[in-house]
């Protein structure tokens, strides 16, 4: 019987083992870019922040950030984030001291305080993963406050900006809150394609070629 048990705790502590090893095995190849693509960076800069002095915006999400201070200048956060904008009246911010709180305590505050003002939209810290001849460098969202009525801040997409290698800058408008305007191919790089279309293709060509050789001899 005590033989019976002491297997029991082996199998639970390898079992546990496993899953944390699956755990963070997970997250390190979700940080993992494959050969020939690339991560755009992504940001978001809020069009209209100024219009609301009496609040402070916050940024909350998961992992990260616990609590970041929103002003007019671009932000970005974590590529495996997802992050929700909350709106806290000045006063209120002064007089709970936000700033002095926890990880736990400010998620509390966010999401169960009556007197602060909470956004449905879903920010991710990703935009894409593209190949690498993509000339595409980065994308940055505008956002706009529309209101801030009791515990509900209506925010929403505005445009996004794609910014290219050679300093193009083109904007796309949100038709869609759910769904990001594809941006334009402009111009691929030679590299990409000497490196992963041409080479491969050549290397097929001789390998094919001698396998041809072989046969014939």
């Amino acid at each position: 019987m005590v033989r019976k048990d002491k297997i029991k705790v082996v199998c639970t502590g390898l079992m546990v083992a496993l899953f944390i090893l699956v755990s963070i095995t997970g997250a390190s190849y979700a940080d993992v870019v494959n050969p020939g693509e690339k991560t755009i960076p992504y940001s978001y800069q809020i069009a209209n922040i100024q219009d609301y002095p009496d609040y402070v915006l916050i940024l909350h999400g998961t992992p990260n950030p616990s609590l970041e201070v929103l002003n007019s200048s671009e932000f970005s956060f974590y590529k495996l984030s997802t992050c929700s904008i909350y709106a806290v009246p000045s006063s209120v911010y002064q007089e709970v001291q936000v700033n002095q709180m926890n990880d736990t305590r400010v998620s509390e505050f966010l999401n169960n305080d009556s007197r602060v003002a909470r956004s449905d939209l879903e920010l991710e810290g990703l935009y894409d993963t593209i190949n690498e001849g993509n000339s595409l460098e980065s994308a940055l969202t505008l956002l706009k406050i529309r209101s801030i009525q009791g515990n509900t801040l209506n925010i929403q997409k505005e445009k996004i900006i794609y910014t290219y290698s050679n300093g193009q800058r083109i904007e796309k408008p949100f038709q869609n809150q759910n769904q990001t305007p594809e941006p334009p191919v402009i111009g691929q790089s030679w590299d990409f394609y000497l490196y992963f279309v041409v080479l491969p293709l050549l290397a097929l060509a001789v390998i094919l070629f001698i396998l041809i050789r072989r046969r014939s001899s």
